[in-house]
């Protein structure tokens, strides 16, 4: 076993090719649970998907990629819209001012 996937950890398939056996419903880009591993070549079970070739259900491990979460957050965080904070004092202020109109009129 010459991977570094852990139980729990969700991958995302890079390699959905079909050689000359039914693959078993991988989709490229599709992200996946690892549930455990084949004792014998360490290939992956999955908890969404099944392989009918293997004795396990596993899928061999060179076929997925850990997610890169710091990737995601990253490009989450440029498109984020930035927000203009107004200091504390001013909002109370401009609250305080809309209070005193109201109480004015009433």
């Amino acid at each position: 076993m010459d991977h570094n996937f852990q139980i729990g950890e969700v991958v995302v398939c890079v390699n959905a090719k079909r050689r000359w056996y039914r693959l078993g419903g991988l989709t490229k880009g599709e992200m996946y649970t690892v549930t455990g591993f084949n004792p014998v070549d360490g290939g992956l079970i999955l908890k969404e998907a099944k392989s009918p070739r293997s004795g396990c259900n596993a899928y061999r491990a060179d076929r997925f990629r850990k997610v890169d979460y710091s990737f995601a957050e990253q490009v989450l965080e440029n498109i984020k819209p930035k927000v203009q904070e107004q200091p504390q004092e001013k909002v109370f202020t401009s609250l305080r001012q809309k209070h005193s109109i109201f109480s004015f009129l009433n």
